[in-house]
């Protein structure tokens, strides 16, 4: 009888564990390192998850601490279990539902957990991480758009009137220190320069809705008046 080699036995056993483990896609758009690395060491220690956090966008509908698990998973006890470890790091799961189809794990041995930072009125409050973009500007003459920077940097970009094709840039920091409120303070300036009321509403062309931001100007000494920054996100 042909022996097999040890360490061969050992790598098979090892790839069976992995291989039977669910996947947890965690959405950790809103989350710290510290918010990340509990909820990592919760799923870790019951050896029954490989953890996969992300950077995406949530779906406009989710509001609370959600997971979605695929119809196909090889153990539906996970979904029970996998909510218990949510809540014992300090994220209860609000809601939990099947998903058949619209993203890419759905045909996986997989669950996704869109989670929100703890102590926070999710449905009333604004994200400084949904400022980020790069806004159309309105009515505001020379000015063409605001690029809000993950950095904390802005960049303000205008068309100068000598040459049209010519763009100027205002750049300096941006603040978000309370909804619905932005500050906008130019490079070695002591002070803000620009005010901003964040808006936010949904409309709707003949594809789908769409969810609006909207940014105000509220100093029209530094802006004209009505000026404003708009960004659309398809839902």
């Amino acid at each position: 009888m042909k022996v097999l080699n040890p360490s061969l036995v050992l790598l098979f056993f090892l790839l069976s564990g992995c291989a039977s483990k669910t996947t947890v896609y965690v959405y950790a758009k809103y989350l710290d390192t510290t918010q990340r690395e509990e909820i990592r060491n919760v799923f870790d220690s019951s050896q029954k998850y490989r953890v996969q956090f992300n950077e995406f966008d949530f779906p406009a509908s989710v509001t609370e601490n959600t997971l979605l698990y695929s119809l196909i998973l090889l153990e539906p006890e996970t979904i029970d279990a996998a909510t218990a470890l949510s809540t014992t790091a300090g994220f209860p799961i609000k809601y939990t539902q099947g998903l058949s189809q619209g993203n890419h794990w759905y045909t996986k041995n997989s669950m996704a957990l869109f989670l929100l930072p703890k102590g926070k009125d999710n449905k009333l409050f604004f994200f400084r991480q949904d400022l980020v973009n790069e806004y159309k500007a309105q009515n505001c003459n020379d000015t063409t758009s605001l690029h809000l920077h993950k950095d904390g940097s802005f960049t303000l970009k205008m068309t100068t009137k000598s040459n049209a094709s010519d763009k100027d840039m205002v750049t300096g920091e941006w603040k978000y220190r309370q909804y619905p409120f932005l500050e906008l303070r130019k490079k070695e300036a002591a002070y803000a320069d620009y005010y901003f009321e964040i808006k936010r509403f949904k409309g709707a062309d003949k594809v789908s809705e769409i969810d609006f931001v909207k940014l105000e100007s509220l100093n029209t000494g530094s802006l004209p008046e009505n000026c404003s920054f708009l960004i659309g996100t398809r839902i």
